[in-house]
């Protein structure tokens, strides 16, 4: 608060060149440092070459022992001369047989590789290795000695190289570890100033989606396009306000009513199914229109009672208590079973049920799904293929098990759906037009109801129209949890 507002892009911009700018200078500062303490103690810090300044003097050693430096009694007195702290050495024959030393590496192969590594480099990783030759009294190379050593100041300063090792690496690292310390400073100043605003638009988001549009959010003063989002988040909410508080009346008088109705129709009707049922069983004498009154008190019973039924299981997925059961199925088993039922079903209207299944493999054979729920949806579809199947019709269902999934094609040969159904018919309470309704039309809740009971095992279903006529139904359930027989 109190700040000039200015946009994000230019706040952001700054930041930068305020974080490279102290990078710089506290980079130089720190090599300056660095420099200095080099340069008080250069007096005790060997320089980079100091191994390689060391060999005239060894060589001068050498040429005076002659040929007796190719004896191994001569090691004690040449690794005197050699400061084996920071180099190596062996000594060679004239064949580059090694004869000893401090390292037993071969670089030489043959004499030939001896006399061509003469004045010349080699190279081990990062050291340098080099020979030299050994003459005798006569002035004929008998032999050779070769040194290996580095050329960096850490390993001309052993007693030193941690401290030297340190120190390059912090002039190395500062840039980077400056820019990171600047960038979390300023980016941390940066974001306290954006932070509060942020803070009261999640806050007023998680108000909203808890219904309660009673607040105001304040406008600060860190930002232009800040400002802007809080003015539009608050147009927003006065909107939502306004409009949802009637929707949201609404639709709790939905619910209180659904819930009302299932509760306090389901105990008489249930009551008066009872007794219709034990009259007509019950053989008592019943003339002609009693006999047809109680079939339509008893039809219209279940109806209503169906029709409750749908209702409490709508109500209970708006209220989010729509519960499963998973068990292992075998899916076999399973299918055939209801097919058995289904075939009863038909046989009123000669209906033919065509079914075939599809199984990879064996060990396939089992699912984890809710059984009772994936009958609600197949009675769903199916029985509305028989209700709309024409007499002597056709329902072909396919049934294929995919390892984690099982996928239910369901295609009958009735009239099928209007073009402007299918994207329509998984809404509560919708139906369809007169050629898929009649007498015995559904109250607009069972693809409701199936589609949500298909959404519990992460599936999907799908209506459409077959290209040779027809209704055509797809269903994907996917295993709850993976089963292994």
């Amino acid at each position: 608060m109190g700040k000039i507002e200015r946009p994000i892009r230019r706040q952001i911009i700054s930041s930068f060149f305020l974080i490279l700018l102290f990078s710089i200078i506290a980079t130089i500062f720190t090599w300056a440092i660095i420099a200095t303490l080099f340069m008080l103690h250069s007096n005790r810090i060997n320089p980079a070459n100091y191994y390689e300044k060391q060999i005239p003097t060894i060589l001068q050693y050498i040429e005076q022992s002659n040929a007796q430096i190719l004896q191994k009694d001569q090691k004690k007195d040449l690794e005197e001369m050699i400061p084996l702290e920071g180099m190596d050495y062996q000594v060679l024959n004239k064949n580059g047989t090694i004869l000893y030393g401090s390292t037993s590496k071969q670089y030489i192969k043959s004499q030939k590789d001896l006399l061509n590594s003469f004045n010349t480099n080699l190279y081990d990783k990062n050291d340098i290795v080099q020979f030299y030759p050994i003459f005798n009294r006569k002035n004929e190379q008998i032999g050779a000695i070769g040194f290996r050593y580095s050329l960096n100041l850490a390993s001309s300063n052993p007693q030193l190289s941690w401290l030297i090792f340190s120190l390059g690496l912090l002039a190395f690292a500062s840039p980077f570890i400056y820019f990171s310390l600047f960038s979390y400073l300023i980016g941390r100043s940066f974001s306290k100033q954006i932070e509060g605003p942020f803070n009261h638009l999640m806050e007023g988001a998680r108000k909203i989606q808890s219904h309660d549009l009673d607040f105001q959010l304040m406008e600060s003063k860190t930002s232009k396009e800040l400002n802007e989002l809080v003015r539009s988040f608050e147009d927003m909410r006065i909107s939502l306000k306004a409009s949802l508080l009637r929707q949201w009346q609404l639709e709790e008088e939905r619910k209180e009513m659904v819930a009302a109705i299932a509760h306090d129709l389901r105990t008489p009707l249930t009551i008066i199914h009872g007794h219709v049922e034990g009259l007509m069983d019950g053989g008592v004498k019943n003339p002609e229109r009693l006999d047809r009154y109680l079939k339509t008190i008893f039809s219209s019973t279940q109806r209503s009672i169906r029709l409750i039924d749908q209702l409490n299981e709508a109500s209970a997925i708006g209220r989010q208590i729509f519960i499963m059961e998973p068990k292992v199925v075998n899916t076999a088993e399973f299918i055939q079973h209801k097919a058995e039922e289904y075939k009863m079903l038909c046989a009123k209207k000669n209906i033919t049920l065509k079914k075939s299944f599809i199984l990879s493999d064996e060990a396939e054979m089992k699912i984890n799904m809710d059984p009772y729920r994936v009958s609600q949806v197949l009675d769903n579809i199916i029985t509305n293929s028989i209700r709309y199947c024409p007499k002597d019709g056709v329902i072909e269902w396919i049934i294929t098990k995919e390892h984690d999934k099982v996928i239910f094609e369901i295609r009958d040969n009735g009239p099928g759906f209007q073009q402007e159904e299918t994207g329509r018919v998984f809404k509560k309470f919708y139906r369809g037009d007169a050629s898929r309704s009649g007498e015995d039309s559904n109250f607009g809740l069972g693809l409701y109801i199936a589609q949500m009971i298909v959404k519990k095992h992460h599936g999907a279903i799908t209506v459409q129209n077959h290209a040779q006529g027809g209704a055509y139904t797809k269903i994907i359930f996917k295993a709850l949890v993976e089963v292994k027989p």
